[in-house]
């Protein structure tokens, strides 16, 4: 099957597999975790609605950063009481719109947005179910780039900058939820244990303080590496939590992203060139950083499989055909020898490969296939030049 949708689509296109993604879900369904939780996809992972559909059907809820993730969430089947909205930098429209439609809890990043969400509620005559995201100052161990956790950070507030005592004279809003989320890639579960302990710890001595604590949002963050064996260890992360929770009536929000989706998802692209320069052979592929950002965004080294059968290996930069000196996708990597037509494929590109796309240089985004047991579809057709056109006067 997969050569049929090589030879029908042109590349670049994106190709996921479904049952990747209903394993990893199941994964994680199957630890049988003895206390009350549900996993939210973070959304910003991948936000297509074939997906969101997908994972709604595996009993997932969402998370969310913006009124458009919300929305496609919404469209996608997900009931508002299992949407969770973070985000350091909500804008009126996002509150006013998540308020509105009464979801399960607006994760507050910024002490002004209590006001707001205070006044506008009562305005409307709501109660929004809030919950507080805490900056808990622990290093993730993780890449610069994508840890949140550490002071300094825009991510969450400090505990001590909260007025937990005027939160409980606000009418329009409900503290119900403690969220805290200190990075991605971790495969350390002591780093995620040590910020769940940060979590429970507060809870308890709210809670004592007449406030109403039930739910404890602890992120997400299991590691998905690129180039290596490095896993979370689930068995010890859930010996681990289990105590923590033991004789604790919380209700658990897991927020796995990149996890679910990562590794279902293929970015596949045609060598268009293949040129020497300097001491360097370099392939031109018909993909770019418009299209998979995250190695020149995080200089990674993603990895990378041939399409064809030989056995030699070569050195290779492999660039895209942006007008960008850092539009490389990989440098220095070994692969099989490359000739002109040959086929690469990109893996682990379900998360944050399509979400963080462009249309820089004009380049139409490419179109998403979703591949199941025994069949495909197109789950998102690609641009056209008139849909570059379509927001813009003249």
């Amino acid at each position: 099957m997969f050569e049929k949708i090589l030879d029908e689509f042109s590349t670049p296109f994106y190709l996921y597999h479904e049952e990747t993604i209903i394993a990893k879900s199941k994964l994680l369904k199957n630890l049988n975790l003895n206390f009350s939780h549900k996993f939210h996809f973070a959304v910003k992972a991948n936000p297509n609605l074939a997906i969101l559909n997908l994972l709604h059907r595996q009993d997932f809820g969402a998370e969310v950063v913006s009124a458009g993730e919300l929305f496609k969430s919404l469209k996608a089947g997900i009931e508002p009481s299992q949407i969770i909205f973070d985000g350091p930098g909500k804008t009126e429209f996002d509150l006013k719109y998540a308020i509105t439609q009464q979801i399960k809890s607006i994760n507050v990043e910024n002490l002004e947005e209590l006001n707001f969400i205070n006044e506008y509620s009562l305005s409307k005559g709501l109660k929004t179910s809030i919950g507080l995201r805490l900056n808990p100052n622990i290093d993730a161990d993780t890449l610069e780039k994508i840890t949140t956790g550490k002071s300094g950070g825009k991510f969450g507030i400090s505990e001590d900058q909260i007025n937990f005592d005027k939160i409980l004279e606000m009418n329009g809003l409900q503290l119900s939820t403690l969220s805290v989320h200190i990075g991605s890639q971790i495969v350390d579960h002591q780093k995620l244990i040590q910020s769940y302990e940060y979590l429970i710890l507060l809870a308890d001595q709210l809670n004592k303080k007449n406030h109403s604590i039930i739910n404890l949002d602890f992120g997400g963050g299991f590691g998905v590496i690129d180039n290596s064996d490095e896993t979370l260890d689930f068995d010890q992360w859930k010996k681990e939590l289990e105590k923590l929770l033991k004789n604790k009536k919380y209700h658990i929000i897991f927020e796995p992203g990149r996890f679910i989706v990562a590794d279902s998802g293929e970015l596949l692209t045609k060598v268009l060139y293949i040129k020497k320069s300097g001491n360097r052979t370099i392939i031109i592929t018909d993909a770019s950083f418009s299209e998979y950002i995250r190695p020149a965004l995080y200089d990674i080294k993603p990895p990378i499989q041939t399409l064809n059968n030989s056995n030699e290996l070569k050195s290779y930069d492999v660039a895209g055909g942006i007008c960008e000196s850092t539009d490389y996708l990989a440098k220095n990597i070994n692969l099989p020898e490359v000739k002109v037509g040959d086929y690469l494929k990109f893996t682990n590109v379900g998360a944050y490969g399509s979400s963080m796309s462009s249309t820089y240089n004009s380049r139409p985004r490419p179109l998403e296939v979703l591949m199941g047991k025994n069949e495909y579809r197109v789950i998102r057709s690609r641009d056209t030049l008139e849909d570059l056109c379509k927001n813009e006067i003249m």
